[in-house]
């Protein structure tokens, strides 16, 4: 289906596009807001996933997993600066 080949090519420029926020030691989105887009990514790629849209599961949950790995960073930036 090329509609799945589209919104996974898409999908591919989100993830690389992000790659600079998760590398970078300080500058992070909000707590918030990358729980939030996590959260709805994930819920997408199980909607991918039971219209066998594959590959745009497969980048759907590898774009949520990024943004949860943002937020865990946001996390742990906003505890030590509390802490400190």
């Amino acid at each position: 289906m090329w509609q799945d080949w589209v919104i996974a090519g898409v999908q591919i420029v989100f993830a690389i596009s992000l790659i600079p926020s998760v590398l970078h030691k300080e500058n992070k989105p909000s707590l918030s807001t990358s729980v939030f887009t996590s959260a709805g990514l994930y819920t997408l790629s199980f909607v991918y996933f039971m219209l066998a849209l594959w590959f745009s599961c497969v980048m759907s949950g590898i774009i949520a997993t990024l943004w949860a790995l943002l937020a865990y960073q946001r996390y742990r930036l906003n505890m030590r600066k509390q802490a400190g």
